[in-house]
């Protein structure tokens, strides 16, 4: 991704804005604001989508609104039509139930991130699950969708809905030296 650096100073007056945000959300003076964990997710997509750059992964690729099965896409040879499909789920700090929004499922390759932000907007972990509890996958008309899920705690967390937790929180940090 193109000027990294600018992303990361975006981010972080993001954080400083989004936290007089919150206080505003929180205040009786201003009850007309709904509490929400806005733009979090493109924040997490943008720091996979570097994560995996850094990795070297080539023809990385950002979906666009109608791909609801996935985020980026890049290519890789041993994956069915050469590519794999990535699927990221973010929730920050500022969420206080963790909830993860419904995750569709993919019919080619696909990847799920899993990103928790810290109150600066910056990864404090990231999980990539295997499965998912099986009481979780729902039909919704012709779809298939994991529902009521939430950021695991730790690598244990079944109770989150997700199974064969892989932490890759520590490599991420890798990749990063400037903000770790």
């Amino acid at each position: 991704m193109k000027n990294f650096d600018v992303f990361i100073e975006t981010v972080k007056k993001y954080a400083e804005a989004y936290g007089d945000f919150e206080k505003i959300q929180k205040s009786s003076d201003f009850d007309f604001i709904p509490i929400g964990d806005q733009k979090t997710g493109v924040i997490g997509e943008a720091f996979i989508f570097e994560y995996l750059k850094r990795q070297g992964y080539q023809d990385l690729e950002f979906g666009n609104a109608a791909q609801k099965a996935w985020d980026i896409k890049y290519s890789f040879g041993l994956a069915p039509n050469e590519k794999v499909l990535v699927q990221i789920k973010t929730v920050s700090a500022f969420s206080k139930t963790k909830r993860v929004s419904p995750i569709h499922f993919a019919e080619d390759y696909c990847e799920l991130y899993l990103v928790s932000l810290n109150k600066n907007l910056l990864p404090d972990n990231i999980w990539k699950p295997k499965g998912y509890n099986p009481a979780k996958i729902k039909i919704r008309g012709d779809e298939k969708i994991v529902i009521g899920t939430r950021m695991p705690k730790n690598i244990n967390d079944t109770a989150s809905g997700f199974t064969d937790l892989e932490n890759v929180f520590e490599d991420f940090k890798k990749m990063f030296p400037e903000l770790y």
